[in-house]
């Protein structure tokens, strides 16, 4: 089994510092790559072999140039990558907001926490909602030698 991968879009520092010291603390085999805007995460998942995608794609709702809920209906059009989760987190609850982005593919929208016990529970929440992942290659390898006995 491999490690978790976490794409975190924020760009707040703070913010995006904050979640990923929280999930390094509940998993530390966590690979989190951290980006600024919601552009940013096009060009990243254009470079990512496919064995290299992220398990899950967490945005901040307010960002420069792209907000979340752009995001996730640009790749909800495109139907770019149907199969990662994508979670926001927003400082805004607002109800707009929040079904904006559940119709556009999020499978979760967290307020951003105020305590730790909330951001530990978000976090909690997020390492959840990753797929389990696993050895493409050790998977490619069994599925082939179930073949070669027939």
């Amino acid at each position: 089994m491999n490690n978790k991968k976490i794409l975190l879009a924020d760009d707040d520092r703070d913010d995006r510092d904050l979640i990923r010291e929280m999930l390094e603390h509940f998993d530390p085999k966590a690979e989190i790559v951290c980006l600024q805007t919601g552009q940013e995460i096009f060009g990243y998942l254009r470079k990512c072999a496919a064995a290299t995608l992220p398990d899950i794609i967490m945005l901040d709702y307010s960002m420069p140039l792209m907000n979340a809920a752009e995001v996730l209906e640009l790749l909800h059009q495109e139907q770019l990558y149907p199969n990662i989760p994508k979670v926001v987190w927003s400082t805004s609850a607002a109800p707009e907001h929040v079904s904006r982005c559940m119709a556009s593919g999020a499978v979760a929208y967290f307020s951003k926490p105020v305590t730790a016990a909330e951001l530990s529970a978000i976090a909690m929440k997020i390492l959840e909602l990753c797929p389990q992942r696993v050895n493409i290659s050790q998977d490619v390898q069994e599925n082939t030698s179930d073949y070669a006995g027939r």
